[in-house]
């Protein structure tokens, strides 16, 4: 911003910001999902992350599997784009999540110690004592997206037609 005016730059300052997250659904041979555990919150969730200024969300996810899990995917489809407006002090965020394919049979997960304590797979009746009710919708939708051949858009937690 330094070839901005003094008055653009203000202006650009006053804009709204959100958190944006991309993220990789990784199966097994069975469908489950690839799940990992944080040791900075309660809950588990998929390999992803904040994707970082100027990184584009497809550019974080991969960066992400390979930061979380020692594998280097490259993202398939978008399966969702989910926008949530969450009370202060969390806020508005927006989620990718990507079509992170079938985890090849002997591949070596190596999590990412300094943030993640497990992962393991996980059937969909699991995703709500999982994810909880916000979390286990989007990653249904995003493999009711997978089963369709489509990108789900979400708003709160409610499919967009």
């Amino acid at each position: 911003m330094e070839d901005l005016s003094p008055v653009s730059r203000e202006y650009f300052r006053t804009l709204p910001r959100r958190r944006v997250a991309a993220g990789l659904v990784i199966r097994d041979g069975d469908g489950r999902v690839l799940v990992v555990k944080p040791n900075y919150k309660d809950g588990w969730l998929l390999p992803g992350g904040t994707v970082d200024p100027g990184e584009a969300p497809r550019t974080a996810a991969r960066r992400e599997g390979r930061e979380e899990l020692g594998l280097d995917i490259e993202p398939g489809a978008l399966l969702l784009v989910a926008h949530s407006a969450f009370p202060d002090p969390i806020g508005d965020g927006l989620s990718f999540l990507y079509d992170g394919g079938q985890l090849p049979e002997g591949a070596e997960v190596v999590l990412q110690e300094e943030e993640l304590t497990e992962w393991k797979f996980l059937a969909d009746e699991d995703f709500a004592s999982h994810f909880g009710a916000h979390g286990a919708q989007n990653v249904r939708s995003a493999l009711t997206g997978l089963a369709e051949g489509r990108t789900v858009e979400l708003e709160d937690g409610m499919e967009l037609v």
